[in-house]
C-alpha cells in the first residue's frame, strides 16, 4: 500500500475567521463537488457523475464547480456557459458555484482589454444569478508546463476584478488559485495581484507531492498572514496510466502521480486530504472531483468516482460526517444569511 506524508504543521488548535465573502465560520469547511462541463453540454446539467456522487455520498455538496472562457474562437462558448449555469440553477437554485475562468495562453490579450465585452457579459450573468460564486481567475497560474506570465497575470486579475465591481457583481468572490504540485518551481508571490483584489486564495491538489512539499505549508502560512481563506477547488487521487500518454507532450507536471492502485491506495490519498484539512483551519472549502477521467479528454487519468472502489464509500462517508463540514442544507442557510 502507498504511503503519503502530510507535511504542513498542525495548526488545528488555532482556528481562524477572516471575514471574507461567503466564508464559513472558524473551524468549518464547505463541502464542494466537481466538475460540470456546462459549456460543452448546456442542457445536460444533471451530470451523470454528479448524480452518481449524490447517490453514493450521504451528504450533498452545497457548491459545484464548472468552467468558463471569455477568449475562445467560438462566439457561442460564453453563451453556452451562460445557458448552462442558468439551467443548472433552475433545477438547483440554492447551489454555490466555483467557476474556473480559463485564460491560458492569452493572459496578455485579456489583460489588455481586448476581451472586455465578453468579460462584462460574464460579470453581468454571474451578477444576475445572485448565487455565491467563486471565480478562479486564470486558475493554476503557476502550472509547471504552462505558467502564466506573472506580470500579465497580475494585470489580468486586477482588470477582471475591476470589471466585476463596475458591473455590480458583488456576489462573486475573486479567487487566486495555484497548482500545489508546481509550487517548488517559482515563488507563488510573483503572481500575487494584491490583497485589495483577492477575496479567497486557492490551491489544486492531486499528486501526493502536494501534501508532502514544504512549499504547500509556505503557501498556506502566507495566505493566513494575508488573511485570505483558502479553498481546494480541484482534488482527487489521480492514478496515471503511462501507456495512454502522448509522448510528444510535456510530462513534467505529472511527476509524483500515482500508479494504478487498489481501494486501499485510494483511501490513503483521501486520508491525506482529510488530514491536511484538519491541520490547516485556513482551508475553508474542499472540492472532490468524482468522475471517470478515462472516458474524457484525459484518458491517462483513472477513475475517481467514490462508488467505483469497493469499501471506499463507507470510509468516505464516515470522514464526511465530521461536524467541521458544511453540507448543502447548512450551506443554504449560510449563503442566505449573506455570509
Amino acid at each position: 500500500m502507498i504511503d503519503i506524508d502530510v507535511h504542513p504543521p498542525d495548526l488545528s488548535a488555532s482556528p481562524v475567521e477572516f471575514g471574507a465573502r461567503f466564508e464559513p465560520p472558524a473551524g468549518r469547511v464547505l463541502h464542494c463537488w466537481g466538475q460540470l462541463g456546462v459549456e460543452d453540454r448546456p442542457q445536460n446539467v444533471e451530470d451523470e457523475a454528479l448524480v452518481e456522487y449524490e447517490a453514493t455520498v450521504e451528504e450533498r455538496a452545497g457548491v459545484v464547480s464548472t468552467y468558463a472562457h471569455v477568449h475562445d474562437t467560438s462566439p457561442t462558448i460564453l453563451d453556452a456557459f451562460c445557458e448552462g449555469v442558468g439551467n443548472l440553477l433552475t433545477k438547483r437554485p440554492t447551489l454555490g458555484l466555483i467557476v474556473g475562468l480559463h485564460v491560458r495562453p492569452v493572459e496578455h490579450i485579456v489583460a489588455s482589454g481586448e476581451c472586455d465585452e465578453a468579460l462584462r457579459k460574464l460579470a453581468r450573468r454571474l451578477r444576475d444569478l445572485g448565487n455565491p460564486i467563486w471565480l478562479r481567475i486564470g486558475y493554476e497560474f503557476n502550472l509547471s508546463f504552462e505558467p502564466h506570465d506573472p506580470s500579465a497575470y497580475r494585470d489580468l486579475f486586477a482588470h477582471t476584478v475591476e470589471l466585476l465591481r463596475a458591473e455590480g457583481a458583488h456576489n462573486v468572490a475573486a479567487t487566486w488559485c495555484c497548482a500545489a504540485g508546481s509550487l517548488p518551481n517559482q515563488d507563488f508571490r510573483d503572481w500575487w495581484p494584491g490583497a485589495d483584489y483577492v477575496d479567497w486564495a486557492a490551491m489544486d491538489v492531486f499528486a501526493p507531492i502536494g501534501f508532502q512539499i514544504p512549499e504547500t505549508a509556505e503557501f498556506l502560512d502566507q495566505c493566513r498572514e494575508w488573511r485570505k481563506p483558502v479553498m481546494i477547488p480541484e482534488s482527487c487521487p489521480l492514478w496515471f496510466d503511462w501507456d495512454k500518454v502522448d509522448p510528444a507532450k510535456p510530462e513534467t507536471f505529472r511527476d509524483g502521480l500515482l500508479e494504478p492502485g487498489d481501494a486501499d491506495d485510494q483511501w490513503v490519498w483521501y486520508e491525506a486530504m482529510f488530514e491536511l484539512v484538519r491541520r490547516r483551519p485556513e482551508i475553508k472549502a474542499l472540492t472532490f472531483i468524482a468522475e471517470d477521467w478515462s472516458s474524457g479528454p484525459y484518458p491517462f487519468y483513472g477513475d475517481s468516482r467514490i462508488g467505483s472502489w469497493e469499501g471506499l464509500p463507507e470510509r468516505f462517508n464516515a470522514a464526511m460526517s465530521d461536524p467541521r463540514f458544511v453540507h448543502e442544507a447548512e450551506a443554504i442557510e449560510l449563503f442566505a444569511a449573506g455570509a
